[in-house]
């Protein structure tokens, strides 16, 4: 099966799964509450009603990552000029990066407005920038490029046809292998295998850009950087 039908497959699993793990821990969460309020304190163990109700909102967590993941998450969508969300972005970058990471925009030369979620956009460019970072090991040269792409219906990225933004963000950092490039994408999937949240942020990102009418692709090569570019269809003005 081609990785992209296996994607497919693997998103349309993500989010049946997080509609019934959503719905079994809104339950058990809405059942404790009233538990704790009619159960006598002295006949209960102490702590064990908080942590079973702990335990059950951690499932829901894991139910709105695979939620993202799978484009099912809400959104706020709006009008948006991309350059505006770029901008600050990287305006944000600066004030916070050591001067050993160099930080450039190329923007689009007029507006260019997509229809999208503008915290959601800027988180997703916050992160992308945070796993180029953690690449480049403190120094090098962090990119964010944005340019109008016509798209034809027998586009390589399965996108509707029509005019798109494309985002570019590349870094200098090592790169991946190509076993590590091609699974990237997945939910779950990490190479921080002692960090808890670790595997979720770009398949929620990806999750997220498809939820929008667009897609993310990854292209990577050990010790040549990693480029990642969202595609994003646009409106007039």
């Amino acid at each position: 099966m081609p990785q992209s039908e296996k994607m497919e497959a693997l998103v349309h699993l993500a989010g049946e799964v997080a509609h019934e793990l959503n719905n079994i821990f809104t339950a058990v969460t809405g059942n404790l509450s009233l538990l704790s309020e009619s159960v006598d304190p002295e006949g209960v163990p102490a702590g064990m009603i908080d942590e079973i109700t702990r335990t059950a909102q951690r499932g829901i967590a894991l139910s709105q990552k695979l939620q993202a993941f799978a484009g099912r998450q809400p959104l706020k969508r709006k009008s948006v000029d991309i350059n505006q969300v770029l901008t600050q972005s990287v305006l944000d970058l600066r004030r916070r990066l050591p001067s050993s990471i160099d930080v450039t925009l190329v923007p689009l030369s007029q507006a260019c407005i997509s229809y999208v979620d503008e915290e959601k956009l800027y988180s997703t460019f916050q992160e992308l920038a945070a796993n180029a970072i953690a690449a480049m090991h403190g120094a090098g040269m962090l990119c964010f490029q944005a340019e109008d792409v016509p798209l034809s219906a027998d586009n390589a990225h399965g996108l509707r046809p029509g005019t798109y933004v494309r985002i570019r963000v590349a870094d200098t950092g090592r790169g991946m292998a190509p076993e590590i490039a091609a699974r990237a994408l997945e939910p779950l999937f990490s190479t921080k295998k002692s960090h808890i949240d670790a595997g979720w942020g770009l398949s929620n990102c990806a999750g997220f850009l498809r939820q929008s009418g667009g897609c993310m692709v990854l292209h990577s090569a050990t010790g040549a950087g990693t480029a990642v570019e969202l595609y994003l269809p646009t409106i007039k003005p």
